[in-house]
């Protein structure tokens, strides 16, 4: 299993004029299978408690400095509490920049209530556009929403240390994919890490946490490998 396995479970990408219900439906699933992909990636690279699971459990809710929050992908343990968590978000239908302030916005206030209460964790985030986002690009060589949410997102990536700023984010990937339209087009999927713009595998991202969340924990490190401090 694939995070691409995750659009082509979602289902075919409803049409631009289609409700406003039938869009929200179709971001939703998105985002529930996606965690679900990016919570047994986790897995596979060696994390333990992990939510959400394959079957039942989904994501699990932490007692944030701001009041409760609803992690979508999440590792903890009942000494530490919180130890990685994941945001999954996604802008799937044009005009795909309306949106994207408040999204924002959201995720710095996500960001900011997680690391209150654990500043140690390894805050992440994983916001998916469809290839149709990268396209938009408007007249005078106008950046496509795409560009402009990576180079957004960029500016609150990169946190290395406990004491650096809670609205910071350790990692912030970016997905673009093509998604699933009846009855030929075959999904596909391409990550880009925010602040460099370096495309990466799957394999890539998922040994990426891994490395920022080692980096954090040297006394309890996750896998068999080693990683230097960059």
């Amino acid at each position: 299993m694939s995070l691409v396995d995750a659009v082509i479970a979602t289902g075919p990408i409803p049409d631009a004029t289609a409700s406003q219900a039938v869009k929200k439906s179709y971001s939703e699933r998105l985002s529930n299978h996606l965690a679900r992909e990016v919570a047994q990636g986790l897995r596979d690279v060696g994390f333990g408690n992990v939510h959400p699971l394959r079957e039942g459990a989904t994501e699990k809710t932490f007692q944030g400095g701001l009041g409760p929050k609803r992690v979508d992908v999440s590792f903890s343990d009942d000494q530490n509490g919180l130890l990685l968590a994941i945001s999954i978000k996604s802008i799937n239908f044009p005009k795909f920049g309306k949106n994207l302030k408040n999204r924002f916005g959201d995720l710095l206030t996500e960001a900011i209530t997680l690391h209150l209460r654990f500043p140690f964790s390894v805050v992440c985030m994983l916001f998916a556009f469809p290839v149709a986002a990268n396209n938009d690009i408007g007249p005078k060589g106008k950046l496509s929403t795409f560009e402009r949410a990576r180079r957004l997102f960029a500016t609150v990536g990169g946190r290395k240390d406990y004491t650096d700023p809670g609205e910071k984010f350790e990692d912030i990937t970016l997905m673009l994919f093509e998604p699933f339209v009846e009855p030929s087009l075959t999904p596909s999927i391409q990550l880009f890490d925010a602040q460099t713009n370096r495309l990466l595998t799957e394999e890539e991202y998922f040994r990426q946490l891994l490395q920022v969340y080692n980096q954090r924990n040297p006394h309890a490190l996750i896998g068999d490998e080693e990683y230097p401090d960059d």
